[in-house]
Order: structure tokens, then C-alpha cells, then sequence
């Protein structure tokens, strides 16, 4: 459950800053929107990502763990696609996600279990 909640804390941090940060790269209708989106990417990110990671090892390896960038701006991508409301392009998903995963490690410094 602490697991849920940081990630979707660290994702509606990440979706406010890229938002800031480039206004046309993610853009929400509402603030309803944004909470709907933090919840959403921290399901994907509590049971779909370790799925995804465990399929795409190889892939993963033989790129030198690079490939963990496309996963991770991938799953970002297909939140904001879940959600009315929301518009994101790929490099808001880019952006987006490598803030929420710094976001995310500062959290469960914080907050370890």
C-alpha cells in the first residue's frame, strides 16, 4: 500500500513540473484530472512495471539497462492516455517519467518499508 501511495505521489509531482516545465508537452483539464492520474500510475506502477521489467530483462541487458528508460516513458504515456482529460506527448511521457522516478527514490528514502 506505501508502495501505491508513493508512486502515485511521485507520478502527480512529475505530471506538475512537466506541465510547468513545457506547458504543451502535458496538459490536464482540472485538478481532479491530475489526482485521477496519480492513482491510476501508481497501480501501473505497483503490478504492471514488474511484469514488463521481468519480460523485457533480456532487452534490458542488451542494452545496458537503457532500455528501462522506453518501459518506464512508455507506462507514463499509457496513464495519461488512460485518464480523460489529460494530453501528453512523447516528450512529456520522457520528461514525466524520469522526474517520477527520481521523485519516487527520494519518497522511499524517505519512507522505507
Amino acid at each position: 500500500m506505501v508502495r501505491i501511495l508513493a508512486y502515485a505521489l511521485a507520478a502527480m509531482v512529475a505530471a506538475l513540473a512537466t506541465s510547468t516545465i513545457a506547458r504543451e508537452w502535458f496538459v490536464f483539464d482540472s485538478s481532479e484530472s491530475i489526482l485521477l492520474f496519480g492513482a491510476v500510475m501508481g497501480v501501473i506502477n505497483s503490478c504492471i512495471r514488474p511484469i514488463v521489467r521481468i519480460i523485457s530483462l533480456p532487452l534490458t541487458c542488451l542494452t545496458f539497462g537503457l532500455f528501462s528508460f522506453v518501459i518506464n516513458a512508455a507506462l507514463f504515456w499509457l496513464g495519461g492516455s488512460l485518464i480523460p482529460g489529460i494530453e501528453l506527448t512523447v516528450e512529456g511521457a520522457i520528461l514525466g517519467s524520469i522526474i517520477s522516478s527520481f521523485a519516487a527514490g527520494l519518497i522511499f528514502s524517505v519512507f522505507d518499508e
